[in-house]
């Protein structure tokens, strides 16, 4: 019984030996890998999603074993093509850069599944150098913050000409008041460590009641 499924799936699939995928799916989860190491080495946000960086390595391997199985068919490209259509992702990406990631594993997975694997491997190291040199050598480097004070309304005047003060080109994003409390909301840019000496000058001002730093990320916190 096993002998003749054995028999059936090895003549099912034309030219396609057990060597042949191995090779195929072992070079994938390498490349994989390294998808892998680059998004952990150079992550930069708040918290790091560990399921969804396994999720690019389970991304470049599906993806080869399908373009593996389609190869040159056009027929069988074309119901793939209809099958994938009938399927909504409904998982919002929240950082652009995690939408990179994808558009990677899935460039990996078609290269390798039709054996180009030249061009994915110096593509996998290409990407990693450019990405390697963005994250440790401060080019392109956000260095925007949200500063959120909240204190008494009567000294409002006070706290931002402090805020002035210490940061020439903060830009006052939202201002909220309930009776006698407030609110302000400002976009500042901080380096070498200014936020010690902000911090101190407005805990100085009676009336405030608390100072919070954000980092922002584009056009999102965290």
């Amino acid at each position: 019984m096993k002998e003749t499924l054995y028999k059936y799936l090895a003549t099912s699939s034309e030219n396609v030996t057990v060597f042949n995928i191995l090779e195929v799916m072992v070079i994938s989860l390498i490349l994989s890998m390294v998808i892998f190491l680059t998004y952990k080495i150079t992550f930069s946000g708040v918290m790091y999603n560990r399921k969804f960086n396994i999720s690019l390595v389970m991304l470049t391997l599906v993806t080869t074993m399908v373009m593996f199985v389609i190869g040159s068919d056009i027929a069988l490209s074309l119901g793939m093509v209809g099958a994938l259509s009938i399927v909504r992702f409904r998982t919002a990406i929240k950082d652009p850069r995690d939408t990179a990631y994808i558009f990677w594993s899935i460039a990996v997975g078609l290269s390798v599944g039709t054996g180009n694997y030249l061009v994915s491997s110096i593509g996998s190291v290409f990407l990693l150098g450019v990405l390697s040199i963005f994250s440790f050598s401060g080019i392109g480097k956000e260095d925007r913050y949200i500063l959120i004070i909240r204190g008494n309304r009567d000294k409002e005047e006070e706290i931002m000409r402090c805020v002035f003060n210490s940061f020439k080109g903060s830009k006052l994003r939202a201002k909220n008041s309930i009776g006698n409390s407030m609110e302000i909301i400002y976009q500042i840019k901080i380096k070498n460590n200014e936020d010690k000496n902000i911090i101190s000058n407005l805990y100085s001002i009676d009336g405030v009641n608390a100072v919070n730093i954000v980092a922002q990320n584009g056009e999102t916190i965290g």
